[in-house]
């Protein structure tokens, strides 16, 4: 039995408390109604706020209007170009730095909502530390920037003991940082980052050297992480859930534990499992990067041939680290429980879950198909449920999957 399990209440209790939830809104007689509602009024990431192609569309036009560096190959500072864009390189002598910026995004209007902030601090180290790992880099120092629209010096406590410990796992110093009070700018808590990682020149990860055949392995996430809460939180509506219910589905996984919020005990409630704290994956991914640098390793030089870590875009952002290979998943890892419910209850297809959210894979490498057993077995030591998914292919740049309706031509 899972940890989760033994806080897991009798079924039918649940099914009274979501029932009884559904008719505290609706009459008796309109319950039916509703639930037809539910399965008949089909969710997207769009719909509820958030256009990926609109942001796509943003984020090249704000590329094209960039200026390049002023300082050239050989100088300190000067760009490296790797594919991908998970993190910005420069040189820095016989080293380079690599910096990933990145936020917590929605999610915070969860854990403001119920007032528990306890693991957003892991959620806004880790986008930044696993994008980082996707470079080659060891991720070394983090900076926060949290913007109130009211100081708060309860609410400042709390990120920051929960950045403290975020950085104590990812084994970064926490640098400092910025807090900005913005009344007439910020409506609601914020909160960002930045980490600066370093690689030796010449040995970052960059996609290159891909070759059809190459192994994909994929290592579990922890749950949503910090990507989609947009269409969550519109599901969430669309449920008649409360947060502060207990979850109204099994959310025992075997590759994850739920972080319970302090003091409580009981049956796990949805706002716990939707917060669940994005898995940061320093340990063991940059422990594998640091072995096929020592000599006489088990990991061959060069078998390491790309990391992508699955965020905002699901599985196109495998499509960043090749400009003409493909990648095709015929063994995916199992999708925790929520994200079936997600799917359930708004509707949502499953190319728009793919697209979305993780779908219980946090990140992908890519081996060499002669290392990739001692590799995947290594991997699975450190991190239970790490394995074999899929293969690199030459079909022409697309993402394919196991589910003939999951497909991806462009991120």
């Amino acid at each position: 039995m899972s940890e989760n399990a033994l806080y897991w209440p009798n079924l039918e209790v649940i099914e009274r408390g979501f029932f009884s939830n559904l008719r505290s809104v609706f009459r008796e007689d309109e319950v039916a109604t509703s639930l037809r509602c539910v399965m008949e009024d089909p969710l997207d990431y769009a719909s509820s706020g958030v256009d990926i192609d609109l942001e796509g569309k943003a984020v090249a036009s704000l590329i094209g209007s960039l200026s390049r560096s002023k300082r050239t190959s050989g100088e300190l500072g000067a760009p490296v170009d790797l594919p991908g864009g998970f993190g910005g390189v420069i040189e820095f002598g016989e080293s380079c730095l690599a910096l990933a910026t990145d936020g917590v995004g929605s999610k915070l209007q969860i854990a403001s909502e119920v007032g528990e902030l306890g693991g957003v601090g892991f959620d806004c180290v880790a986008m930044n530390v696993n994008d980082l790992i996707c470079v080659g880099a060891e991720p070394l120092a983090f900076v926060d920037y949290i913007a109130v629209p009211v100081a708060n010096p309860g609410v400042h406590a709390s990120l920051g003991r929960s950045l403290s410990r975020a950085c104590e796992t990812a084994r970064v110093t926490l640098a400092g940082g910025e807090t900005a009070t913005l009344p007439g700018i910020v409506k609601e808590l914020d909160l960002s980052g930045t980490s600066l990682g370093w690689f030796p020149k010449g040995q970052g990860i960059t996609g290159q050297n891909l070759i059809e055949g190459d192994v994909l392995i994929g290592l579990p996430s922890s749950g949503i992480h910090s990507n989609g809460y947009t269409l969550v939180r519109a599901v969430i509506d669309k449920s008649g859930c409360s947060l502060e219910d207990f979850c109204p589905f099994d959310p025992s996984h075997d590759s994850r534990r739920i972080e319970r919020f302090s003091g409580r005990d009981g049956a796990i409630t949805l706002a716990e499992v939707m917060l669940n704290p994005t898995r940061i994956y320093v340990y063991p991914v940059v422990d594998l990067v640091l072995e096929s640098r020592r000599k006489e390793s088990f990991v061959e030089v060069g078998s390491i041939k790309a990391i992508a870590h699955i965020t905002g875009g699901g599985l196109s952002n495998l499509l960043r680290l090749h400009d003409k290979l493909g990648w095709h998943i015929d063994e995916p890892l199992d999708p925790q429980p929520e994200f079936e419910w997600i799917s359930e209850v708004g509707s949502v297809t499953a190319l728009e879950m793919y697209r979305t959210f993780n779908m219980g894979m946090g990140m992908v490498i890519a081996i060499s198909e002669n290392n990739s057993e001692l590799v995947e077995e290594w991997l699975c030591e450190r991190l239970p449920g790490s394995r074999r998914v899929g293969r690199v292919v030459d079909n022409g740049r697309l993402v394919t999957h196991s589910d003939p309706d999951v497909i991806f031509s462009h991120y």
